[in-house]
């Protein structure tokens, strides 16, 4: 055990915490996809099958053990208790092709060609790719909520000390798996890219100042959640813009005394005050 390892676990751990919070506070799983949670169930316990009869430290096991529950009681809210606020709509990447991939390359891409193996192997591929499905659904949805970009900020992490931790075995233990090492980089990789890609997209994150003050200024309630983004052209509007037309408008309306009220005819009639 090393001090990258415990890093990423703990990450790996707080996603899975935030997520169960979230959902149970909220009482909705409005933005997550049910089918990279799936993806995930499937992983942890296609790789700790031997959960019963491989031990290797107390550890080991109560982590194992944590995952495949914790995973399992998110599928049980989102597709059970929450199933209501389920955005079934934008949910619908074709997660079948993962599966189908990942069951391909663990048969033919393994070190030994045993059940147990190729599980373990088909796990690896699997988690490689899982985020996936909620990228996709959130490009749908066209919506990045601040749950959500903490969410996947802990999940990044975690597979990038998990790098840090291979390195460090190879060189203290002369220890590494290539199948598990390329996995974890695109991995990685897929989740940079996609933090990339959220982060610099002007639809997707503008600073805060920005948000606060097209959010005051949209005619349209607005959660603070929903206030991650608006659309552009609101974003590009400034207090000047909003409150001057109407300020001027209602100066003239005052100093006339008047009121406009629908007249007959769908026309518009004068009534002094």
């Amino acid at each position: 055990m090393n001090v990258f390892r415990m890093i990423g676990d703990s990450s790996h751990l707080m996603a899975i915490v935030w997520l169960l919070t979230f959902m149970l506070m909220t009482k909705s799983c409005r933005g997550y996809s049910g089918k990279t949670q799936m993806i995930y169930l499937t992983v942890f316990v296609f790789r700790y099958i031997d959960l019963f009869t491989n031990f290797i430290s107390v550890y080991n096991s109560v982590m194992k053990a944590i995952f495949i529950l914790a995973k399992a009681t998110i599928l049980f809210l989102m597709f059970g208790v929450f199933r209501e606020t389920r955005q079934k709509q934008h949910d619908t990447f074709r997660a079948e092709i993962l599966f189908l991939g990942a069951a391909i390359l663990g048969y033919f891409v393994n070190h030994e060609l045993s059940v147990m193996e190729i599980l373990w192997t088909i796990s690896i591929y699997l988690e490689s790719v899982c985020i996936i499905p909620q990228l996709y659904m959130m490009k749908n949805t066209g919506k990045l909520h601040g749950d959500q970009l903490i969410y996947l900020t802990l999940l990044g992490s975690y597979r990038f000390m998990y790098i840090f931790n291979w390195i460090y075995r190879y060189n203290t233990e002369g220890w590494y798996d290539l199948i598990a090492a390329v996995s974890g980089v695109v991995q990685t990789s897929v989740y940079i890219l996609a933090m990339i890609i959220l982060l610099t997209n002007k639809h997707w994150f503008q600073q805060l100042k920005t948000i606060s003050i097209s959010c005051k200024n949209d005619s349209k309630e607005l959660s603070d959640d929903e206030c991650w983004l608006v659309e552009n052209d609101i974003l590009e509007r400034t207090d000047k813009d909003c409150e001057a037309p109407n300020s001027r408008l209602a100066t003239a309306i005052q100093k006339l005394r008047i009121d406009l009220v629908p007249g007959p005819n769908m026309g518009i009639e004068k009534t002094q005050k």
